[in-house]
């Protein structure tokens, strides 16, 4: 191991991680002053401006998270099957960031579900073989994807930062969304510029002693965890549903933006500290802290209120709260895959785990939505309360140690 470390000091570095890593940061940071910036206010266009329900903002969610987490396990898995990453990381950054500022223009929820499935498409073709770059970059895995989550983030803060400024002028939801396109081709400029990787030459980049292949496979343990990672997703709370429940909190639509934003400056704040931490206690635990404190969050947000002062700070708290959940489970879930997979199979244990994600997400926001409509918000929280805390326990009495020997 010290002599990773020894190389991973010679190596050209930014923030502690590599050049190629920190670019796909930047990319990541473009990418999501776009992507949050239309996301911040999307729920609000919907439901203000084209009539749409809890039932309409579960469906478009659920779809296009679909789509998305689907095309990540086929992508994934072809990644590794023609041996490029690179191809697969350009189309997918173009197709999104060309696509999703046309919804602004959209005058229904289905145009913003065919334009928003577009912008999946292309995450989708994308994240498998970008998450298996930056692997192959990484030395301190936790730390690498803690960092690039953060840069991703703090894109979040920016371009939710910038939809609360646009607003306060008076800009229309239409003029927001389709400003986005501006980062969204810098975005697609400087993923130009990422270098492709076989992992068969891993070991000479980050200067570790070549040794004899092994044959790398996904076996039936490993399997385990990504099921079990992906019933995690389908406990989690939308933040399409988070932003929907924060209007009977506050006086007025000006704050969603900048709840929007604080939930994401305590993403990108926590996600190098997560990632560092996991590095040094283990995955697991970083993830049950996580699990229970959204579990707090969706009992809170379960009983009735009334707009007051002490509405306000709670609903603040909530968002908080709701940003580090996301820095202990979305982060530390991708570290957890690279750890448990071969160098030579990660694209496809990156593509399995996001192919469970991905088909248990439509029935995941449809059943949110269709109960938050139906019932009320009282009973979707109690719903999902209970989901999270079936699977914090069933997180907690796995144990995952014989798949952590294989990867040494």
């Amino acid at each position: 191991m010290a002599q990773g470390n020894n190389s991973h000091r010679s190596q050209k570095l930014i923030l502690g991680v590599s050049v190629q890593v920190f670019i796909m940061g930047l990319v990541s940071f473009f990418t999501d002053v776009s992507s949050e910036m239309i996301q911040s206010i999307l729920p609000l266009f919907i439901l203000l401006e084209l009539g749409g329900t809890a039932v309409i903002i579960g469906l478009i969610s659920g779809i296009t998270t679909a789509i998305s987490n689907i095309l990540k396990g086929v992508t994934g898995w072809l990644s590794d099957k023609v041996n490029k990453r690179k191809p697969f990381v350009i189309a997918g950054y173009t197709l999104s960031n060309l696509s999703k500022p046309f919804i602004g223009l959209s005058p229904s929820w289905e145009f913003v579900l065919g334009l928003k499935a577009a912008d999946r498409f292309g995450k989708g073709i994308r994240t498998s073989s970008r998450d298996t770059l930056i692997s192959y970059y990484a030395v301190d895995k936790g730390k690498t994807f803690g960092l690039h989550r953060a840069m991703d983030t703090l894109g979040a803060v920016v371009g939710s930062l910038l939809a609360f400024l646009f607003l306060f002028l008076t800009w229309s939801y239409s003029d927001i969304i389709f400003f986005s396109i501006l980062p969204g081709i810098l975005a697609i400029i400087l993923i130009l510029t990422v270098k492709d990787v076989d992992p068969n030459e891993i070991d000479k980049i980050l200067g570790f002693k070549e040794e004899k292949p092994k044959d790398e496979k996904i076996d039936k343990n490993f399997i385990k965890l990504i099921i079990i990672l992906g019933v995690i997703e389908f406990a989690s709370l939308d933040i399409a549903f988070l932003q929907t429940r924060a209007l009977n909190y506050i006086p007025g639509v000006f704050f969603i933006p900048i709840l929007y934003l604080i939930s994401n400056v305590v993403y990108a704040f926590f996600s190098p500290i997560t990632g560092t931490f996991s590095d040094k206690i283990g995955r697991k635990p970083i993830i049950i802290i996580g699990l229970s404190v959204l579990l707090i969050s969706c009992i809170l947000l379960a009983f009735p209120i009334d707009i007051s002062f002490f509405s306000i700070i709670l609903i603040f708290i909530i968002f908080i709260v709701y940003g580090y959940y996301l820095a202990s489970v979305d982060p530390i879930s991708r570290a957890y895959i690279a750890d448990l997979s071969g160098k030579k199979k990660r694209g496809r244990a990156y593509g399995y785990y996001y192919l469970s994600v991905g088909l248990i997400s439509l029935a995941e926001s449809l059943i949110f939505g269709l109960i938050y409509d139906i019932f009320s918000f009282t009973w979707a929280f109690i719903y999902l309360s209970i989901l999270l805390l079936i699977c914090i326990i069933i997180f907690a009495l796995t144990d995952f140690s014989k798949i952590i020997k294989k990867e040494k």
